[in-house]
């Protein structure tokens, strides 16, 4: 025969496992879901007090403990959660080119792109001032297929 909801012996080892279940799916979605992390941790205490026997554990005190801590933690973790979810600055890369000298191949120019062979890579050269040939260069920064050059002095 089986067992109706009612009599769900150790009904707190499950809500625990689903509570530990959500906030692992939240804490790897990088806390894009807010209702996951605050329905695990509601699940996580409603088995802690269903465990110390604070309340029955039928389901209807169940769905009413669940929702309810789940409404509070949703209205108190608000505004910490919105915070962890905001857009950051990017953060500029520092590449191991950047202060190395090369020798351009070709005249380059502010309006004269040209390429250079370096470290295994074809690179487009930029500067903002015309060079010659054979010039030596410092690199400056280094963009996605781009190096941002001047003349080494």
């Amino acid at each position: 025969m089986m067992a109706s909801l009612e009599n769900i012996e150790n009904i707190e080892s499950y809500l625990l496992a689903l509570g530990l279940v959500l906030m692992i799916a939240e804490l790897l979605l990088g806390f894009s879901i807010i209702l996951l992390f605050t329905l695990g941790v509601s699940l996580l205490i409603t088995s802690g007090l269903v465990f110390l026997d604070v309340f029955e554990s039928s389901l209807l005190n169940l769905f009413i403990a669940v929702s309810v801590l789940d409404t509070l933690l949703m209205v108190l973790l608000w505004k910490p959660m919105k915070y962890l979810q905001r857009d950051k600055a990017p953060q500029s890369v520092k590449s191991d080119l950047v202060g190395n000298v090369i020798e351009l191949t070709q005249d380059t120019g502010p309006t004269h792109p040209s390429t250079v062979h370096y470290s295994g890579v074809t690179w487009k050269v930029k500067c903002s001032e015309m060079l010659p040939a054979g010039t030596q260069v410092v690199i400056e920064d280094v963009e996605v297929g781009s190096l941002i050059v001047k003349i080494n002095r």
